[in-house]
């Protein structure tokens, strides 16, 4: 067999790497995560990039785990060589040792792991890693807050803060089902702080800093919901995010409720801020909240854009935001989210709310194109 680069980015990505593996949280550079895949991370059959992992490659052909079944580096080794060109994939379908991956068949690969409860923690376009999974408030995922609460009372999807970089979450993984392009999930989500804890910052006029927890439970007893589909509008880089959300039990007293549905993390390259302008079919400076977010590389060539028809149960308008954090390589983070808002329900009431939301990737007009195509093809939910 042909000698191969093992560190391509068909079988390696350095950040997803650092952010999947909470025990190499420590390594600070792409050159770091590189030496330590290459020494250590392929023998150990560890999982190196969103689209292939060694291990569920052997288990996916069977012929291959009888030829070689636990020699992780000539399975790269034949991905590399041969499975490309045969369209073999590098994922179980279905799920595999607490990770469930979806793809549209050919460039476009999204993923969910049981350490983040279900939420999506790597989509994969190009060969590229978009999100950022460092720690559990990061990913693509739902979240709901409560103003003047803040993140005093926040059940978050992935988990808490005190989650951190681990491996485990106060979110508990009721179910998950991934078949060809579609993901399902429900979670009992965490709350962001956890019972007795602080907060560290600023976030709403009843949680200062150093304002405590207004959650009496670690875990919200009730679900979020979403269906995660590959295509929509005809197009394959398109992905139809559902959001469900109950509403139920004791809430602190609040204004309204803000729901994310979704947030998204980038890696740390997509830092340019872009709206879509539907009116001219163009990107213009960020600035406009009620117009779609589209965050992209310095380069043009990957982006990622949001959009959420018109008509869906929001008192308030709907808006978009972005944010840029900084960080090591691994944590440097740019956000974006979709943000629907309800007012005050009556204590005691229960409600299921569901939200619609469009994610488009590729290269900038890529993505302009999808955005066109949804914004033309959805207008109302």
């Amino acid at each position: 067999m042909a000698s191969v680069d093992y560190s391509s980015n068909l079988v390696f990505d350095p950040v997803f790497y650092v952010n999947s593996h909470s025990d190499i949280k420590r390594l600070k550079s792409p050159d770091a995560a590189k030496h330590h895949w290459l020494t250590q991370g392929i023998q150990e059959g560890r999982q190196g990039s969103g689209n292939f992992h060694s291990k569920q490659y052997l288990r996916r052909y069977a012929d291959l785990s009888k030829a070689f079944p636990h020699d992780y580096h000539h399975a790269i080794e034949h991905y590399l060589t041969y499975g490309q060109k045969e369209h073999r994939m590098g994922y179980v379908e279905g799920g595999y040792e607490g990770r469930w991956t979806i793809s549209n068949g050919k460039d476009l690969f999204i993923s969910a792991s049981g350490t983040m409860a279900g939420a999506v923690d790597s989509l994969v376009w190009n060969h590229k890693e978009f999100i950022n999974a460092w720690d559990h408030g990061r990913e693509l995922q739902m979240a709901i807050n409560s103003p003047p609460n803040g993140e005093c009372f926040n059940p978050t999807e992935a988990g808490g803060r005190d989650d951190s970089i681990g491996s485990v979450t106060k979110s508990h993984l009721q179910g998950v089902k991934a078949s060809g392009r579609i993901l399902r999930t429900s979670v009992r989500p965490a709350f962001w702080l956890r019972v007795g804890d602080h907060q560290t910052h600023g976030s709403g006029s009843h949680c200062g800093k150093n304002s405590p927890a207004l959650n009496t439970q670690n875990t919200y007893p009730y679900l979020l919901s979403k269906i995660v589909e590959i295509g929509c509008a005809g197009l394959d880089n398109c992905v139809r995010f559902i959001s469900g959300f109950d509403i139920k039990g004791h809430w602190p007293p609040y204004e309204f409720l803000n729901f994310e549905a979704p947030t998204g993390y980038m890696t740390g390259d997509f830092t340019v801020k872009m709206r879509y302008d539907p009116s001219r079919n163009l990107l213009v400076p960020d600035g406009n909240a009620r117009l779609p977010p589209v965050m992209l590389t310095p380069d043009n060539q990957f982006a990622v854009g949001a959009y959420a028809p018109s008509g869906q149960d929001s008192d308030r308008h709907m808006y978009y935001a972005m944010w840029n954090f900084g960080g090591n390589f691994a944590q440097k983070t740019n956000k974006w989210n979709v943000v629907f808002m309800k007012n005050k329900y009556a204590e005691g009431s229960s409600h299921h709310l569901t939200y619609t939301a469009y994610v488009c990737v590729g290269t900038a007009q890529m993505v302009v194109n999808c955005l066109h195509k949804v914004h033309r093809a959805y207008p109302h939910v």
